[in-house]
């Protein structure tokens, strides 16, 4: 992409420090290419908001290639940091956003095809030629009309447990420190598949619906991955309208850990236990208080009623 400069907003924190490394790679070959670039830290949780704010009046314009030096905002982070700018952005999505993916899991960047080696990524940034549009979810609750982008998934039951006992772990924060965020992860993960419950589980699409009394995991996604490169459902893509919404019923240990293994196969379609929902407009109801997540964010445990569309933006 010619004719720009780029706005590089930074999380430095991402990926237990690798957003810091990654941007002295980048500011190197930028430097090395004599590309004009601006850099905004984030410094704490809620900053990309008010860096994002700051730039909307006077900087960032909609997309253009007639303008000279382009203004191009470049996210370095990981999904984190990007779910907060695409949904500070949320009334302009003719605002290009770059991404460059800094993170432990960068679901996103798996799913839109984009390569996880900061210079293959910068490669890709610098080398296109116009923004592209892709599909994000949007997440509606219903009692509250308050709705949020979603770039990867949301999650009720047991990869919400998951993110939250990661989250309220004493360990969580040495082991990022370590470079071993993920070890946080594993241990919940073991812990949450014993404590986590069934729960009634309401689904609609715009032709059919299914009641669950005995729900396990309930992931709403518009791409493949989630928790780092897990294939929940290898056919969704962030290219179409459709949302793929997947349910795991509660089943034995000994057949949760067959389909573990199918999962990361990626042929746990076909159990009985999995039930797959696709369309444009899908919705989720569950009256009983679950965890749930948002891109990895935890929403707190409560009852969700929960639609969810897709809408585009220029990346």
């Amino acid at each position: 992409m010619k004719n720009i400069t780029l706005h590089l907003l930074v999380n430095r924190q991402a990926g237990a420090g690798k957003g810091a490394d990654y941007y002295k790679e980048v500011t190197r070959h930028l430097n090395k290419e004599h590309i004009t670039y601006q850099t905004y830290f984030t410094e704490y949780a809620g900053h990309e908001k008010e860096i994002i704010a700051s730039l909307l009046p006077f900087t960032l314009k909609e997309w253009d290639s007639s303008i000279k030096n382009f203004p191009l905002l470049v996210v370095i982070g990981g999904d984190g940091t990007l779910h907060e700018v695409v949904n500070a952005l949320v009334d302009y999505p003719n605002i290009p956003v770059g991404y460059l993916p800094g993170g432990s899991g960068n679901d996103f960047a798996r799913g839109i095809g984009m390569s996880r080696k900061i210079k293959h990524s910068l490669k890709q940034l610098l080398h296109a030629t116009q923004p592209s549009p892709i599909n994000l979810m949007k997440a509606t609750e219903v009692h509250t009309k308050q709705s949020r982008l979603i770039l990867n998934n949301v999650g009720l039951g047991l990869d919400a447990k998951i993110v939250a006992t990661a989250n309220q772990s004493k360990a969580k924060h040495i082991l990022n420190n370590l470079k071993l965020g993920s070890l946080a992860y594993i241990s919940a993960a073991f812990s949450s598949v014993v404590k986590q419950p069934s729960y009634p589980l309401t689904i609609s699409t715009e032709t059919s619906g299914k009641t669950f009394e005995d729900a396990y995991l309930c992931t709403t996604t518009n791409h493949p991955y989630f928790g780092g490169g897990v294939a929940i459902d290898p056919t969704a893509s962030p290219f179409t309208e459709d949302i793929h919404l997947i349910v795991v019923e509660k089943i034995p240990p000994m057949q949760l850990l067959w389909l573990v293994m199918q999962l990361f196969a990626k042929n746990h379609l076909n159990s009985k236990h999995v039930h797959r929902f696709i369309g444009p407009n899908l919705s989720v109801h569950c009256q009983t208080p679950q965890e749930g997540q948002a891109d990895g964010e935890v929403l707190g445990q409560h009852d969700f009623n929960l639609q969810f569309e897709t809408t585009s933006r220029l990346f």
